[in-house]
């Protein structure tokens, strides 16, 4: 059985892009390619195991937290893993879609 393709929507490419950003603004580069590395680390466990991450009661998103201040949120469809967007769990949790 062969591995799904991991797919970045736009929304996912610009949040993860802004928390690159703040990253680089508020931390070190050492904290950066610690984000960097754990979020591959996360990819790789979702392209093992698409449902090891709970899914929305609401929908069809996973939620998966890569570190405490930021989630990733993405869809198992056929075939394919959609990565929809980084979240900073520090936002207000209402203003989410999922």
């Amino acid at each position: 059985m062969s591995k799904p393709d991991v797919i970045w929507s736009p929304v996912a490419e610009l949040t993860y892009s802004q928390v690159l950003e703040y990253l680089n603004e508020y931390w070190t580069i050492k904290e950066i390619a610690a984000f960097i590395k754990r979020t591959d680390e996360v990819i790789g466990h979702i392209v093992n195991n698409p449902l090891l991450y709970p899914r929305s009661a609401r929908s069809d998103v996973h939620k998966c937290v890569v570190v405490k201040q930021v989630s990733l949120f993405y869809r198992v469809t056929s075939g394919n893993i959609e990565l929809l967007m980084f979240w900073d769990n520090r936002l207000d949790p209402n203003k989410l879609k999922f």
